[in-house]
């Protein structure tokens, strides 16, 4: 090999003449950049993946993706609008039993929650005894049972006299010796001899009750008996002691015969009528419990809210349906009550939770093609549930319920799976 001879060139750099100046300045200013990535070292090479990977990650949080949602379908169904108020049940036809004298109440030995009889003997009441008398007017008292003694004593005699009187002259009448009139006033004076003695005898007992003194008619009980059938609802005093005449004992009703007792807005009580469709509900149990408005008290009450605002109160009474269907309930138990004020029946109706203010009206987000679009509607009539839609949709279409703040007009969005919830 000729040591003169130029280095030869290899195939990959020989350069075909048609490349021209321009390929030729491209190779030239490429082949720097390679080598410079040549002699990158481990450590460099592994801060530029970092690097990369870092971006890369940066760019797939911050990537628009479709937001998860919860969706509901426009449909037809019952629209219903109504008022819901706290209420308390409370028994129709209740009697507080009284005590029809005064005396020594013993024990009542019913208990609250016991069943009861119409005529039944609930409490017992004997003469309480008498109340002690000092020095003064207990001597007072037996000189006026000795004036009695000696009236009755007296009374007695004079008995005695007019009876032999009346004999004398009934004889002499019969032989022709008195004339009418003389028989006739010795059996009046016989009669006015009775009558005083009678006076006098009850002044006798009228004295000796004073001091303190029984009499076989006064030891005798009085028995105080249910006036209905029931359940004793409240006991006011069970154990024994004196009562006065007209001391309430306790209170009898029936619990299957239970009225719903709530206080509305009276602004809400005007728009109700008697018969209208209402529900009780939060009784404890599961489900609603039917009833209609009975009656709708035409006076109304001021009342203090929690808020320290005056509000007028209208009383609306309502009865079961099914009274023998009664929820076990009691007297004065807390439920709510709701009225039905309309409904419409098969009814295009959307969600409440899918509204949002627009504009001064509403809207919502319907889902079109995976992005949600903010759509003006017009509604109709509604309650809590649902507002009927008039116009702004149709049947089938699918809205977001509880859009938020954050969701935008024409962002994509899910459906939400359950695990998200």
């Amino acid at each position: 090999m000729d040591t003169n001879e130029p280095y030869p060139l290899k195939t990959s750099q020989v350069m075909p003449a048609s490349a021209g100046i321009p390929a030729l300045l491209r190779a030239r200013a490429v082949h720097p950049v390679v080598s410079r990535l040549a002699r990158l070292s481990l450590a460099q090479w592994i801060w530029i993946s970092a690097g990369a990977a870092l971006a890369l990650l940066l760019i797939w949080m911050y990537w628009p993706r479709a937001q998860a949602v919860d969706m509901a379908v426009i449909d037809r169904g019952l629209v219903q609008e109504s008022v819901v108020d706290e209420a308390r049940t409370r028994i129709h036809d209740m009697f507080v039993v009284a005590a029809p004298v005064s005396g020594m109440l013993q024990r009542i030995t019913l208990e609250q929650g016991d069943a009861v009889t119409r005529g039944q003997v609930i409490a017992t009441i004997v003469p309480a005894e008498p109340a002690l008398l000092d020095a003064r007017l207990a001597a007072e008292a037996q000189a006026n049972i000795a004036v009695a003694q000696a009236g009755v004593r007296a009374a007695d005699a004079e008995l005695d006299l007019a009876r032999s009187n009346q004999a004398r002259v009934a004889r002499l009448h019969e032989r022709g010796f008195a004339a009418q009139t003389a028989l006739d006033n010795a059996n009046a004076a016989l009669r006015a001899s009775r009558f005083q003695l009678q006076a006098r005898q009850a002044e006798l007992a009228r004295a000796r009750i004073a001091v303190g003194a029984p009499s076989s008619s006064s030891q005798s009980p009085t028995r105080v008996r249910s006036p209905a059938a029931g359940r004793v609802l409240r006991l006011f005093q069970q154990s024994e002691g004196v009562v006065g005449a007209g001391a309430p004992l306790l209170e009898i009703g029936d619990p299957s015969h239970l009225e719903i007792v709530a206080e509305f807005l009276s602004q809400d009580a005007v728009l109700m009528q008697p018969g209208a469709a209402a529900f009780v509900e939060n009784w404890g149990g599961e489900g609603l419990v039917p009833a209609r408005i009975f009656r709708i008290e035409p006076n109304a009450r001021t009342r203090i809210s929690a808020l320290g605002v005056e509000e007028q109160r209208v009383n609306v009474i309502a009865h079961l349906e099914s009274p023998e269907q009664t929820p076990p309930l009691g007297n004065g138990f807390r439920v709510d009550l709701r009225v039905v004020l309309t409904e419409q029946a098969d009814a295009l109706r959307a969600p409440t939770d899918a509204l949002v203010r627009h504009e001064g009206g509403w809207a919502v987000f319907r889902i079109e093609s995976g992005r949600a679009t903010l759509t003006p509607v017009e509604l109709g009539e509604g309650g809590e549930r649902y507002r009927v839609v008039r116009e702004g949709l149709t049947e089938g279409d699918q809205v977001v319920l509880f859009p938020g703040d954050a969701l935008r007009s024409g962002q994509r969005v899910r459906a939400r799976e359950p695990a998200e919830r």
